[in-house]
């Protein structure tokens, strides 16, 4: 009960205080905006702290726990690991303490699955998942000395190119290319795309912001959007900041018009009467339970609409945008555990910082804390810059 009463409170009273304290900052006053974001640099870093903390003596971090019998499930994947991989290389850039962490788990990944970066013995069975090696592609363009990493990481960015096709699109696996799931092939593109985006900004490279927009083109056409009958929240938030992506960098995209019917189906799930701010409906339970991983990577696509939005001069998007980013950064932070909610584990600081899976599971799942902190690291970006 006392638990429930807090995540009440936390609820009801949390967005009211926000948008007053971002309302009142908007005064003559210069450091008013830093003011505002406090609170979601605050939620940011007790993610992170999360993170640091849950770093295995091997160099990999936990990804599934349960705080109420203080329970870590050894199994991990390779998804999870350099979804936080991303995470806390992207830290290390600026916190040295933060960057033998990362290395830590960066090794410990490699060592475990060598074939992330490098094609496996023609005897070995052993394939790689597209999403998987473009991930590590934006792992390696984190790394503190580009020019070391410049050669392991315009390979992977190479073998990344030369694997798509224009009329079948990028295989789900690689080595050897096949695809087995359609679904995971979609999933797993948008991450293609949005790691030759990545490298295209950081090396001039001409082939790989073709290829991003070739295989965008490639999705919208085997699944466009407009038809909701191929939506999916699962898919659709990779597919949308890899053109909000492409838009950062060429300051322009064809593909605008999907990711704003992304945004706004997105939106629609948006109608939960017990949770406002998650991204569920009953209209939507094909797509299986709501969960803290959608409902982060939901609200960081409407960021990136957003921003657009505001280039743009849309006040309409805008307006529809702000408030659905609201409501969700409420839910997410509903979902954080603090000291106050704590208390009956027995070991409560394990569980600080972190989000849980759901509303009703108490269970901690490591991608979901990583997207976690990314919101708040972003709202607080945003607040700052006066966009939210």
């Amino acid at each position: 009960m006392i638990v429930f009463v807090i995540q009440l409170l936390k609820r009801t009273f949390l967005p009211v205080f926000l948008l007053l304290l971002t309302a009142s900052c908007s005064s003559n006053h210069v450091a008013s905006p830093y003011l505002a974001a406090r609170p979601f640099q605050q939620y940011a870093a007790k993610a992170d702290a999360w993170l640091l903390q849950a770093q295995q003596s091997s160099g990999m971090l936990h990804y599934i726990y349960r705080p109420s019998v203080a329970h870590t499930i050894a199994k991990t994947r390779p998804m999870g690991q350099l979804m936080a991989a991303e995470r806390l290389a992207r830290l290390g850039q600026a916190r040295p303490q933060v960057r033998k962490a990362a290395e830590a788990q960066q090794n410990a990944v490699i060592t475990l699955w060598p074939h992330l970066s490098q094609k496996p013995p023609e005897r070995t069975s052993t394939q790689v998942t597209l999403g998987e090696f473009a991930l590590w592609l934006r792992v390696l363009l984190l790394q503190p000395n580009p020019v070391e990493a410049q050669g392991p990481l315009n390979r992977q960015a190479m073998t990344l190119q030369d694997s798509f096709n224009a009329e079948t699109g990028f295989p789900e696996k690689l080595f050897p290319a096949t695809t087995d799931s359609l679904f995971m092939q979609r999933y797993f593109t948008g991450h293609a795309a949005l790691s030759l985006l990545r490298h295209s900004a950081a090396m001039n490279d001409a082939r790989s912001l073709s290829i991003a927009d070739a295989a965008l083109h490639w999705l919208e056409t085997q699944y466009p959007t407009s038809d909701k009958d191929h939506f999916h929240p699962t898919l659709a938030p990779w597919h949308a900041l890899a053109i909000a992506a492409q838009y950062k960098l060429t300051n322009t995209s064809p593909h605008l018009d999907t990711l704003f019917a992304i945004a706004d189906q997105l939106i629609d799930l948006q109608s939960d009467p017990e949770f406002p701010g998650r991204f569920f409906t009953e209209k939507g339970t094909d797509f299986g339970k709501p969960n803290v991983v959608r409902d982060a990577l939901s609200t960081l696509t409407l960021m990136a609409s957003l921003d657009i939005a505001i280039d743009l001069g849309n006040r309409k998007r805008q307006k529809q945008y702000r408030k659905a980013i609201w409501l969700g950064l409420d839910n997410l932070r509903s979902l954080q555990y603090d000291h106050g909610v704590v208390t009956n584990f027995d070991q409560p600081m394990k569980a600080v910082g972190a989000l849980r899976f759901r509303h009703n599971d108490e269970m901690i799942r490591l991608d979901g804390v990583v997207f976690g902190a990314e919101v708040f690291e972003r709202a607080a970006i945003m607040i700052q810059n006066g966009r939210l």
